[in-house]
């Protein structure tokens, strides 16, 4: 070999591990990515917390305008909007935001305290709603982190979490491994309050040995609980003697432990330390509180006491309100199922009745829940997966770059040409996959495009036909009222009714305006429409004939058809949601019929098996092309610019009819004319 052949090859073999070392070290520097600056963030952070205890209301608004802004990243967002939700008894938002934030790790890499504080929440929250397993799964996620962190913020949190762990071990069944981690757990938060007497850390120690309490209690292991008692109890009192815990945290503890005693002691026969704990409870202010209500109901269900615990099933149906809390399975098996059986106990079958009826007619708004809160359950779910794949996929890339680097490190005289070859090739298949990434995006961007400029045109035709709507009327307004009060001018007594007439007419018209924009606005805020009027089919219809003044139009023919015994047929609805709806048809029949007529059928009809009412708005007018019969029911959709209108009548109509439980289609199959039949539900007895 050639001095100047090994020169050249000593070079290379330099420059190769340069490059390796160059390689590696890239690959393994963590990603620390926030969308402001961290000085920003954290007076952000600053502002939300006090708006935390003063008016949390407003974090919610506050968080999104600044995520909307860029001044605050997603999963940041998410995290705090899920800490309002959870504070407000809003649990299955709060599990989805947090859920949210934990996608990734980007909140572990900007914040690893508040990561592993999420992980702790949603292990809570997810025990609450029966979900031990995935409870576990968070729990561990968080845990895996913090075991890895030797900060005294990783110690705290790996103690904590590792307490979540035996919770969902405990409730699984796994009573061994539960007590191992309890008593892991604890002994670790102990070791920490006796190096420093702090009172994040004594707080930390009475909330878990609290909860490995509650652990014992809620899976019926008393007596393994009796001995966690006094335990709980030292720490609780050693936080509370804490010149930094506030009285709200010092009754809410005292009233915690004095109902789990009470239930481990009648559970164990030790009936007088029950009663005594009982009444301990009873008389502080934290009984009086919403969770001490809650708690109170689970004693008075512990010792079987049914008529006490049906004289609480008010004040929770109360509290459940004032959390707003959805219509989920959670919330029937945690607060309706236990009130109604608190009441068949008692032998209160009225209420217990009233709740099974609730119970009946909202099966579909809990199905329609469930399923929602499911389907955006499995896409975060999949989106945490994905980001997973990528990392696994990162993780292997990196692995195989390092070999990679090795091998060119020690066979670079041997193996140059090929290593030369497959750099290039992965280059090109690199490039490839770019190129491609970035035509499906320029394909992405065009669709968005497209949809943004039909919104923009959409929003300007409403605009302009709004205008134009209110613009008429007032003009026509303003110039009979300065004919009106022009002194010089002279008017007998038929003009003067003509121009009252006419500036009656035309202020309804704005007045129908205004008031079709509030309904449009309040029938998108609503989820659901309360029903509560038993009327017939008939009445619905004649109150909306005479609302849209179908029968006074001069231009078309009215009719009003009733099937056989149809127009008696019982519904329970919302008489004047359903009249509005119904009117709406009418409107839009009138609108669009210049000449001609327009026909109203009430019929009965079964509708995926269940007994409907049909009400059929049949008219001669320009009609509407079938491959239109989707988007007609779109806001701010006008066919026919030429016509007065602001394309909204038809939305209204259809969002009232499916809160009531029906719904509003377009008939394809009329060629003349158009055929909008709506549906409600019949009364099921």
């Amino acid at each position: 070999m050639s001095m100047k052949f090994r020169k050249y090859a000593s070079s290379f073999l330099l420059v190769t591990i340069a490059m390796a070392t160059l390689i590696l070290y890239s690959c393994s520097r963590p990603s620390h990515s926030i969308k402001a600056g961290n000085n920003d963030v954290k007076v952000h952070e600053d502002s939300i917390m006090a708006m935390l205890y003063t008016n949390p209301k407003l974090i919610l608004p506050f968080v999104d305008s600044l995520e909307a802004i860029n001044e605050f990243p997603e999963y940041m967002a998410n995290y705090y909007r899920a800490m309002v939700c959870y504070r407000s008894g809003q649990e299955l938002s709060a599990e989805l935001y947090y859920r949210k934030a934990l996608v990734g790790k980007e909140l572990y890499d900007v914040r690893p305290g508040i990561y592993y504080y999420a992980c702790d929440q949603l292990s809570i929250i997810l025990n609450i709603k029966g979900d031990q397993r995935s409870a576990l799964d968070f729990a561990t996620k968080g845990y895996a982190l913090a075991r890895q962190d030797k900060s005294l913020v990783g110690q705290e949190w790996g103690a904590i979490l590792l307490h979540d762990i035996g919770y969902c071990q405990m409730q699984l069944g796994h009573h061994h491994e539960a007590e191992v981690s309890f008593k892991n757990a604890f002994d670790r938060l102990k070791g920490l309050v006796e190096r420093d007497n702090n009172f994040t850390w004594l707080n930390d120690l009475a909330r878990v040995s609290y909860n490995i309490l509650d652990a014992y209690t809620t899976a019926g292991n008393y007596q393994e609980a009796v001995k966690w008692v006094p335990i709980a109890e030292e720490a609780i009192m050693r936080m509370i003697a804490s010149p930094n815990c506030d009285k709200e945290t010092a009754e809410s503890y005292r009233g915690c432990l004095n109902t789990h005693k009470a239930i481990i002691f009648y559970k164990t026969g030790q009936k007088e330390e029950a009663e005594k704990a009982y009444k301990e409870f009873l008389k502080s202010d934290y009984a009086k509180s919403s969770i001490g209500i809650i708690d109170n109901a689970e004693y008075l269900e512990a010792i079987e006491n049914w008529q006490e615990r049906s004289n609480l099933a008010t004040t929770i149906d109360s509290l459940t309100k004032a959390w707003e809390m959805p219509p989920s399975m959670y919330y029937y098996k945690s607060y309706l199922m236990p009130n109604l059986k608190a009441h068949i106990k008692s032998g209160r079958t009225n209420e217990a009745l009233k709740i099974a009826l609730h119970i009946t007619e909202n099966i579909d708004s809990l199905d329609l829940f469930e399923r929602k809160h499911n389907a955006e359950e499995l896409a975060i779910i999949y989106e945490t997966q994905e980001k997973e794949m990528k990392i696994a996929e990162q993780e292997t890339q990196l692995r195989y770059q390092r070999a990679i680097a090795i091998i060119v490190a020690i066979l670079v005289l041997m193996v140059f040409w090929i290593i030369f070859l497959y750099f290039r090739q992965r280059a090109a298949l690199k490039l490839a996959e770019k190129n491609k990434e970035l035509e499906q995006k320029n394909q992405e961007l065009t669709v968005a495009n497209a949809k943004a400029e039909e919104s923009s045109r959409m929003k300007s035709d409403f605009i302009r036909q709004v205008s134009h709507e209110i613009r008429t009327p007032l003009n026509i307004l303003s110039g009979f009222t300065q004919i009106i009060t022009d002194p010089s001018m002279t008017l007998n007594a038929d003009e003067r009714v003509d121009m009252s007439h006419r500036i009656s007419e035309n202020a309804e018209r704005i007045s129908a305006l205004v008031n079709r924009m509030l309904a449009l606005s309040e029938v998108n805020s609503q989820t659901v429409i309360e029903c509560k009027d038993q009327v017939d089919a008939l009445q619905i219809a004649n109150q909306a004939v005479e609302n849209s003044k179908i029968e006074c139009a001069t231009h078309i023919t009215f009719s009003l058809q009733v099937e056989e015994n149809a127009g008696d047929i019982s519904l329970l609805t919302n008489l004047e949601q359903a009249v509005l709806a119904l009117t709406q048809l009418l409107d839009n029949a009138l609108k669009f019929t210049q000449e001609g007529s327009v026909t109203l059928t009430i019929a009965s009809a079964q509708r995926e098996e269940k007994p409907m009412v049909t009400f059929i708005v049949q008219d001669t007018g320009i009609g509407i092309p079938a491959n239109e019969a989707n988007r007609i029911f779109n806001e701010f959709v006008q066919l026919n610019d030429f016509v007065d209108g602001t394309g909204i009548g038809l939305t209204i109509a259809l969002h009232i009819a499916q809160l009531l439980g029906g719904d509003i289609i377009l008939d394809t199959t009329c060629t003349k004319g158009a055929r909008f039949i709506m549906y409600l539900p019949q009364t099921t007895l």
